[in-house]
């Protein structure tokens, strides 16, 4: 079984950026050097870290291990179509990097994803990436823990999904006054409404002048 960690920075007003096409990094300009190091600390924890198609959009993160010590985690990105920015710098510096497609995927846009550095495809789901059956093909590689930093789509389906075991929210200080910035969850068009989960708090604390709080689920998983 691989766990699930969820890591989001999230505004006073529940957004994940400051404006509906504003890449999220530009939260990252209201903390510090001590909590830049644990967040990356965290990542070198995992075995693999995930974000989705929006996120590498707009974001064009790099998903490695640069401001603690340790490893960088295999690199996961769920795209249903495969349609990824071929410049993107996860699919250009030759660290590996898995993108998981549909079968509704074209197969041009997966040779052009293929074509790249140690870039490798897996197809999973009819037409959208399956998430359970994406966990068991992790699973099967040896990946037992994962840290998604990704958008509110795919943290709306993988908790549709009851796929994550742990939240981390890092409280940034900010009120967006954005109506169309990203909330913490949003559905796609294959999403279905779920039901009510708790969770509790089982840790807090402040780095950087930024609260950080840990949840793990309140009551037995069904």
């Amino acid at each position: 079984m691989v766990e699930i960690t969820t890591l989001s920075e999230v505004t006073i007003d529940g957004k994940l950026s400051l404006g509906a096409t504003a890449s999220s990094k530009g939260l990252f300009d209201f903390y510090g050097d001590d909590l830049r190091a644990w967040f990356h600390a965290q990542r070198a924890a995992h075995d693999a870290i995930m974000v989705g198609a929006g996120t590498v959009l707009l974001d064009d993160p790099e998903l490695t291990v640069r401001h603690a010590p340790g490893p960088n985690p295999l690199r996961i990105v769920p795209s249903s179509m495969g349609r990824l920015p071929l410049d993107a710098k996860l699919l250009n510096d030759g660290h590996l990097t898995v993108i998981v497609v549909s079968r509704a995927a074209k197969e041009a846009d997966i040779e052009a994803l293929k074509s790249k550095p140690n870039v490798e495809v897996v197809r999973c789901g009819e037409r959208r990436v399956e998430l359970p059956g994406l966990m068991n093909i992790l699973d099967a590689r040896g990946i037992k823990s994962m840290i998604v930093e990704g958008g509110s789509r795919l943290l709306h389906s993988l908790h549709e999904a009851r796929l994550v075991h742990r939240i981390v929210i890092k409280h940034i200080p900010v009120i967006t006054g954005s109506a169309d910035a990203p909330s913490y969850m949003r559905p796609d068009e294959y999403s279905r409404a779920f039901e009510l989960s708790k969770w509790r708090l089982v840790e807090c604390f402040t780095k950087s002048g930024i609260a950080v709080t840990i949840y793990e689920p309140g009551t037995a998983r069904t």
